[in-house]
């Protein structure tokens, strides 16, 4: 089974109201990492810091939840808006070192389509078709439902840059 299938899975057993939006949204994050955030550095860090102290008092089993392609989605929850400048950092240089492609993005694609035909996702192939046909391409939001019952407030790094900020009693 490859890494792309494994994290797919897990995604689907920890999130079961994920839609196709989503797992485009994880897929799309599993090959291109987070370099279309970093467009405004100013407007970003300040919007970084709000939403940090917004989810300030939420809890999270994990710190993190793996994304493969040695990325993981830091989780904000619980953190302090001095951590900020810290989680920006990571970002900024996840977006250096990590790039993706198009071709391998489309393929991807094809193996969540794989696991539609399995019945092993919590949408069905038509589901995703229907969804996939009105796909702009790029970036996209978590799905309404996946929002409202998740309340997602992550951003996307390397796993080796979230472990040594956990690793500084992050």
């Amino acid at each position: 089974m490859s890494e792309l299938n494994e994290i797919l899975l897990w995604h689907a057993g920890q999130y079961p109201v994920m839609q196709p939006q989503d797992a485009v949204k994880l897929i799309y994050q599993n090959e291109f990492g987070c370099e279309h955030l970093i467009g405004d550095p100013a407007g970003m860090l300040e919007y970084l810091k709000r939403e940090i102290a917004e989810n300030a008092q939420r809890k999270v089993e994990r710190r993190w939840d793996e994304i493969g392609s040695g990325l993981v989605r830091l989780h904000l929850a619980g953190l302090k808006e001095q951590d900020a400048e810290a989680i920006f950092d990571a970002m900024r240089q996840t977006a250096a070192q990590h790039s993706g492609s198009e071709d391998s993005f489309q393929s991807k694609l094809k193996e969540m389509r794989r696991l539609c035909q399995e019945d092993k996702l919590p949408f069905d192939e038509q589901t995703l078709d229907a969804w996939l046909a009105g796909y702009p391409g790029g970036p996209v939001h978590h799905s309404s439902v996946f929002r409202s019952q998740h309340h997602p407030a992550y951003r996307v790094v390397l796993r080796s840059l979230a472990a040594g900020m956990s690793d500084q009693n992050f």
